[in-house]
């Protein structure tokens, strides 16, 4: 892939991250007594099909993940996404990259932290062995992404 290719999919990667961002992300820092319905009924499914029993009780390591997200990470999607696509082929500019490299460093910790909280305690929040690796499944694009995003903008530097 051309690395015009990849800032491409890197868009689409942080654009498609915006309602997730919102939707679900936000319910670790959002109280259940104050989510909207539609966010209510979309962790409702997302647990019922993944047993994502993180977003059930909330750790306060989750909960300042959360909080990274929302304040940093979600404004940073969207500047992120307008840069790459708005750039007309030419080379990123060196300003852009350092905050490449810190998203793709917090976003790739941040999943690693999970998948490891989900491969430990798993089996004690009454998931399979099937589950606990389905759910991994689930986190596992968003530590792959950002690490590779992590060493690409590290590389291009």
């Amino acid at each position: 892939m051309t690395l015009a290719g990849l800032d491409k999919f890197y868009a689409a990667y942080f654009l498609l991250h915006i309602p997730i961002t919102v939707l679900i992300d936000s319910s670790l820092v959002i109280p259940p007594a104050h989510r909207p319905l539609l966010q209510q009924q979309i962790l409702k499914f997302h647990f019922e099909q993944n047993k994502d029993f993180l977003l059930v009780n909330v750790r306060n390591w989750l909960w300042c993940f959360g909080i990274i997200e929302m304040v940093f990470q979600l404004p940073f999607f969207a500047w992120a996404a307008y840069r790459l696509l708005g750039r007309k082929g030419q080379m990123l500019t060196l300003t852009m990259a350092p905050g490449m490299i810190l998203y793709g460093f917090n976003a790739s910790v941040t999943s690693l932290v999970c998948i490891v909280e989900i491969v430990l305690e798993g089996a004690r929040n009454g998931l399979t062995q099937s589950e606990v690796w389905a759910l991994v499944g689930v986190y596992f694009p968003t530590f792959v992404i950002p690490f590779v995003m992590l060493l690409v903008f590290t590389v291009r530097i």
